[in-house]
């Protein structure tokens, strides 16, 4: 009798549940990385009520990559234990759209693109089984923001649609940062002052990338702890000054000869400087190192 009520118990609680359809989109792409994603941005048709999708999302929100229809299935269960879930689909990928563009029309190089948004008001792009996108920037070979066709086709149906999003393109750069606050005052710079982070930025030209040499450049102005150092901030300062001799080295593939000479002004590194040598003939040179001047024949 006790095993006749619990069968019975078990078939009228199966009669009794409730069947709840969800075909997701098979790749959702977001638009920044972390996105948040809401019911609408997963599901493309569903009759389930609002409770179970946005349940749904939450699950598929804080996953990356491939997300199982099995995993999503087992943990929508326990909390609505009295529905048969059915899902169209059995997995969803979840990509990044900036990514995905960069892979199209950028790939192997430094540049990036950034701050993604629909010109069509979307916050996330859902495609369904078939589509395929194909990035389309006749510009996006420059720094800037940029304005991005997007063609989305399904070979199956033979359908199509286009999308507008906008983005900046940035380059990936390694830069040289201050670890300290370092003031204009101090007469030369030291490398240990320094050290390498990769930033984004629209303006890679500007930004200094070797400490090669730093110990002959000065600060311009103060330069504040953890900042990003300019071009523009550094100064070389002089090595060779005016009245004061120097030491020459004549370098060429035979020979290697050093002698003293007086330059005719002050120079900096790397500067070529005019040398008066013996018997008062001038010979140019290129500044190497403090009050040192190499001459390659």
């Amino acid at each position: 009798m006790k095993y006749f009520l619990l069968t019975l118990l078990f078939a009228s609680s199966t009669l009794h549940a409730a069947d709840c359809n969800v075909e997701m989109f098979t790749k959702v792409y977001r638009l920044t990385s972390g996105q948040a994603l809401q019911a609408r941005d997963i599901v493309y048709k569903s009759d389930c009520s609002p409770e179970v999708t946005n349940k749904l999302a939450t699950l598929v929100s804080t996953s990356e990559g491939t997300v199982g229809v099995d995993f999503l299935k087992t943990e929508l269960k326990k909390d609505f234990s009295d529905i048969n879930l059915n899902f169209t689909s059995k997995k969803l990928s979840l990509l990044d759209l900036s990514s995905t563009i960069r892979d199209q029309l950028l790939p192997n190089t430094n540049l990036y693109f950034t701050q993604a948004r629909s010109l069509n008001g979307l916050s996330t792009l859902g495609l369904v089984e078939g589509e395929q996108i194909t990035a389309v920037c006749d510009s996006c070979q420059s720094f800037g923001e940029k304005t991005i066709k997007l063609d989305i086709a399904n070979v199956a149906s033979n359908t199509s649609r286009a999308l507008w999003f906008s983005s900046k393109i940035m380059a990936k750069i390694k830069v040289v940062k201050a670890n300290r606050s370092i003031s204009f005052q101090q007469k030369s710079l030291d490398p240990k002052d320094f050290y390498y982070e990769e930033i984004m930025t629209m303006n890679p030209e500007n930004a200094l990338t070797s400490l090669d040499n730093i110990g002959f450049y000065k600060a311009n102005k103060t330069l504040v702890q953890n900042s990003v150092v300019s071009n523009f901030d550094i100064q070389a300062v002089n090595l060779i000054n005016y009245g004061t001799p120097v030491s020459v080295t004549l370098k060429s593939d035979s020979i290697l000869l050093q002698k003293t000479a007086m330059p005719i002004r002050s120079a900096r590194f790397g500067e070529s400087v005019e040398l008066q040598g013996p018997n008062n003939k001038n010979i140019t040179g290129k500044v190497v190192d403090y009050n040192k001047v190499e001459i390659t024949l």
